[in-house]
């Protein structure tokens, strides 16, 4: 997903979003390529449809047990760190799609771990104080 052309990202973003319905696609993605990491990648994007279905994809791998490994396992990657500054963004749906990727990290004790050891829970506590939307909150609430 390397170069400056936000029409073929986003069509490439589309499609993974499609192929991750099916789990076995996803697992194989997420086990034998970079995909994640150029996922995230996308979450710097100045193009907020760019950045929504990075978010929206990243969900999906978190949904899944061997996505959730390779996001609480990987520290060289800072995977969870780079889903956390999606907190800070300014579209709603963004800041929800990350609550919702913590929230499917924190379905098994290795992924609760995982999000303690990265402090998210402090920064959650925070976020409580500095968010105005109520879908927001209550995601944050649930993360708690």
């Amino acid at each position: 997903m390397e170069g400056d052309d936000s029409k073929l990202r986003t069509k490439i973003l589309l499609e993974v979003n499609e192929d991750f319905h099916a789990a076995d696609k996803l697992n194989l993605c997420v086990e034998q390529s970079t995909l994640p990491e150029e996922i995230v990648k996308c979450f710097e994007e100045k193009d907020d449809t760019i950045r929504e279905l990075a978010s929206r994809a990243i969900i999906k791998i978190a949904g899944t047990e061997k996505g959730r490994a390779i996001l609480a396992e990987d520290e060289q990657e800072d995977f969870l760190q780079k889903v956390r500054k999606l907190f800070d963004d300014p579209i709603v749906v963004i800041r929800a799609n990350a609550y919702k990727c913590f929230l499917n990290m924190t379905k098994y004790t290795y992924g609760i771990d995982a999000v303690i050891r990265q402090n998210i829970v402090a920064v959650c506590v925070e976020q409580l104080i500095r968010e105005k939307d109520e879908s927001i909150l209550i995601l944050i609430l649930q993360l708690l």
